[in-house]
């Protein structure tokens, strides 16, 4: 079993930027939030081949890799 996405939402970086700020919800139920930043964002979405954001939940984690 694999860590997945559990959520996302929207939040801004130290630098006023926006960044997807994506709930990971691993196998023994902790969970971590890690930020995307903005640049980044389209890269994780044609990797997950998803064409919103909110596809991403239920996805692996392992598409937040770029």
């Amino acid at each position: 079993m694999t860590a997945t996405i559990e959520s996302i939402g929207f939040t801004a970086t130290h630098d006023g930027e926006v960044a997807l700020a994506v709930l990971i919800r691993f196998p023994n139920g902790g969970m971590s939030q890690v930020q995307i930043l903005n640049e980044d964002i389209a890269k994780v979405m044609e990797k997950a081949d998803v064409a919103a954001a909110g596809e991403l939940i239920g996805k692996p984690w392992s598409v937040l890799n770029i």
